[in-house]
Parts: structure tokens; C-alpha cells; sequence
């Protein structure tokens, strides 16, 4: 500026302060800046919001910019409530989809690219309303489209409505999460409206089953196959060990001295082509579970017989496969097909006349025994690798033995009362 016949220049100090809500930046002679960042657009880009505002203090500026904050986070902001849902799923995927396993990936990704995009394609994000989605899992009840996940009468099962509804969810509530909503408009459909999972039982043996069961094993002709299976059977009914995580089992998974086997990875499906071994499902499911002598003997010969294959057909197993296929695929070793476990285990019931049940009873089985037999719920938990205590209570079964005896402990109690004599003096 001009002063005294000469021109004087006059450097101002911009201090930028960082609140809860976003950025204060003093501009000089009581003129702040306000900015505040509102997650990311379709390309990744930063969205910000900025406001010039007079105060003549910092803590005038920063309460300034609590109301900036509140004002423009009532409502969607500079037309990001105008991204088409699918735009927005694309976004998802990338930011966060991406992130999961590719199993979780594919399945989630084909669940939107059915009936959610059929429903949601070509609309604007924030037009979608609680109504149409409600309207949505009412059509979901009834559709009879396709073959996956159906009732006996031909529609989708209760699981599978749920499913949809949870991932409809999810996806608003990220938009919420990321500024491009203001509230999700799942939130306007009455709780009790919301489609609940009716999550099939699998079956699981009594105790005399089991018994049959373990004496047929045990008189089996211990031949490869046989062991093999035999050794996959009791380490899943031993420990709950997932089917996934059973396949994907390596040798140094084994510790032989601690007589512990440590799950770090499972098997998970791409297609029909393709397979991959990575991490379990959740943190949780990355754990250490303890085995006998009885499983540790069966892995031995197991490994002997093992050996003794490879060695005659001059294949190598690099990664250490614990329960190998008998066939290579594209050249190479690759761990038990799935099916495989379970048409031994399917037939063998059958043949004995013993109720059907699925390689995943038996992790059902592992968490019903261990439970009635005295095993606390945070151990059993533990032991499953669930994540949420109520994920494990879905695989508790009452069994008809420990059912009688409760009846029994309750009659006793019942008659005692009405006799009088069990009362304290």
C-alpha cells in the first residue's frame, strides 16, 4: 500500500486451525475461512465445502464453523445426492468392496447386479425412498425368477429376502458414511417391517448316532481314501473347523509338539476354474485349536501314505497341502476338492441307515457337544472363530439325552417342592 510518498508491502500471517468439524483459516483484519470436507465424488476426488465468514476471535470462527458444519450436513450437499445408484455401487466396489475376499466380492456383486440393480438402475441416489424399498422386499417375497436360495413353494427363501435387504442397507449407509446422504432412507421403514433370516437348521446326530458312526469308521479298511477322510472327519468334529479352512490345511499348519492345529487361510470359490487360498473370513477366524493323540496318530499315517503318492508318481506338493485331490489340475497339485469329503461322508451314513447330515454338521456338532458336555460359550466361540457370540448360539442343538436329564433334574426339583422337603429350617 502507498504511505508517506512510498509504496510499503505488508505480508499477512494465515494460520490454519483444524477443528472437529473441518478447518478454520485466518485470513486477516477478522475474515476466516471455513472448510469442510465431505468424503469423495464417482472419481475419487476430495468434496469440499468452504465459507468466508467475519469473527473477531478464534473461538467466534471455530463456533462459525460448528454451524457451517451443521448446516450443510443437514441435507445432501452441492448435488451429490444426484449420482445414479449404480455410479454409486461402482464407487463402493472400488472403495470398498475391493477390500473384502473374492468370494465376498463375487457373491456380494452378483446380489446387486440381479434384483438391486433391476430395481434401483437409472435412479438418482437420493431419490430413493424408504417406500420403494419397502415395496422392493415385498417383490422379493414373491419372485420366482431363478433357482438360487427358493423355498419349496418356488420363492426366495426368508435368508435370502434378508440378504437383499441387508445389503440395500449397507450400501445407503455407506452413502451416508461418505456425505453423499444425509440419512439412510432404510431408517424410514419400521423395524418390525424389516425382512428377519430364517437361517436353516443343519442336522446333527444324537449321541447314538454318533456312537454307530465312530465304530463303522473305526472298522474301515485303512486304505489312503479312507484315512485321508478319516483324518478330515474327526479333525472337523474335534475342533469345528470350517470345511474352507479344512481343505486349505498345510503342513506346517500341524504343530505336532503343542498337539494344536493353527487355521490361518481357507479355500475360497471363484468359479468353476478357479479356486484361491488367502485369509479365513474374519480375524477372528485366524485361530489355534487343540487335537488329541488319536487325530495327531491318524495325520501321521496320513502324511506317510501322502509320501509314499507322491513319491510313486513323481509329483511335488511346493505348498504343503495337507489333504491333497487324486487328480491335478492344470498340471498341478491342488488341495480335496470339497465335494469329494462329503459324497464320503454322505454315503457312508447312507449305507449304515444314519440320518442324513452335511460336512458342515459337524461343526454344528463340535459346538453342540462341547456346550452340553460343560464347555463355556466364550470357549466355544473361541473355538468356531466367530466373530459375535450370537453367530454361535445359532449352532447350539439340544440334544434328546441332555433333554431327558433336564426333565429329570426339573422333576426331581418339582417333587421335592411338593413334598416339602427341601426347605431350609
Amino acid at each position: 500500500f502507498y504511505r508517506g510518498g512510498r509504496w510499503l508491502s505488508l505480508t499477512f500471517l494465515v494460520m490454519e486451525v483444524s477443528a472437529m468439524a473441518g478447518t478454520v483459516i485466518n485470513r486477516g483484519n477478522n475474515k476466516w475461512e471455513l472448510r469442510i470436507s465431505l468424503g469423495y465424488d464417482a472419481q475419487g476426488k476430495q468434496i469440499r465445502r468452504s465459507k468466508r465468514v467475519t469473527a473477531t476471535s478464534m473461538r467466534a470462527a471455530k463456533k462459525a464453523l460448528d454451524e457451517f458444519y451443521l448446516e450443510i450436513t443437514a441435507m445432501p450437499q452441492g448435488g451429490e445426492e444426484k449420482m445414479l445408484f449404480e455410479d454409486f455401487v461402482a464407487l463402493w466396489d472400488k472403495r470398498h468392496n475391493v477390500k473384502k475376499a473374492i468370494s465376498t466380492r463375487m457373491m456380494q456383486m452378483g446380489i446387486i447386479n440381479g434384483r438391486i440393480m433391476d430395481a434401483f438402475h437409472g435412479q438418482r441416489l437420493g431419490d430413493i425412498t424408504g417406500e420403494q424399498i419397502r415395496r422392493f422386499v415385498d417383490r422379493l417375497k414373491y419372485d420366482v425368477r431363478t433357482p438360487q436360495a427358493r423355498t419349496e413353494d418356488g420363492r426366495l427363501s426368508e435368508t435370502m429376502v434378508h440378504k437383499h435387504f441387508r445389503l440395500v442397507k449397507h450400501l445407503f449407509n455407506k452413502a451416508v458414511d461418505w456425505k453423499y446422504l444425509s440419512r439412510n432412507p432404510c431408517e424410514d421403514i419400521p423395524r418390525d417391517e424389516w425382512p428377519k433370516p430364517n437361517y436353516h437348521h443343519y442336522p446333527v446326530w444324537e449321541e447314538e448316532d454318533l456312537r454307530k458312526f465312530l465304530l463303522i469308521v473305526e472298522e474301515l479298511p485303512n486304505y489312503p481314501r479312507n484315512l485321508k477322510h478319516k483324518a478330515m472327519f474327526y479333525l472337523a468334529l474335534l475342533t469345528g473347523a470350517r470345511k474352507s479352512e479344512l481343505i486349505a490345511l498345510t503342513w506346517s499348519d500341524i504343530d505336532w509338539k503343542n498337539s494344536m492345529v493353527h487355521i490361518t487361510k481357507a479355500q475360497k470359490y471363484v468359479n468353476s476354474r478357479h479356486v484361491e487360498i488367502s485369509a479365513p473370513k474374519t480375524v477372528e477366524s485366524v485361530r489355534s485349536v487343540y487335537v488329541d493323540e488319536y487325530v495327531l496318530d491318524l495325520l501321521r499315517r496320513h502324511r506317510e501314505n501322502q509320501q509314499k503318492y507322491l513319491q510313486n508318481k513323481g509329483y511335488e506338493n511346493p505348498h504343503g497341502y495337507v489333504f491333497l485331490a487324486v487328480r491335478l489340475r492344470n498340471g498341478e497339485i491342488v488341495p480335496e476338492a470339497p465335494n469329494s469329503f462329503a459324497g464320503w461322508l454322505k454315503g457312508l451314513a447312507k449305507e449304515n441307515g444314519l440320518p442324513h447330515i452335511t460336512v458342515h454338521s459337524l461343526r454344528h456338532m463340535a459346538a453342540t457337544y462341547a456346550l452340553n458336555h460343560g464347555a463355556a460359550l466364550t470357549t466355544v466361540q473361541s473355538m468356531l472363530g466367530h466373530t459375535n457370540i450370537r453367530t454361535t448360539s445359532i449352532y447350539l442343538h439340544p440334544l434328546d439325552k441332555q433333554k431327558r436329564e433336564t426333565a429329570k433334574i426339573m422333576s426331581g426339583r418339582l417333587q421335592a417342592l411338593r413334598e416339602d422337603t427341601d426347605i431350609e429350617e
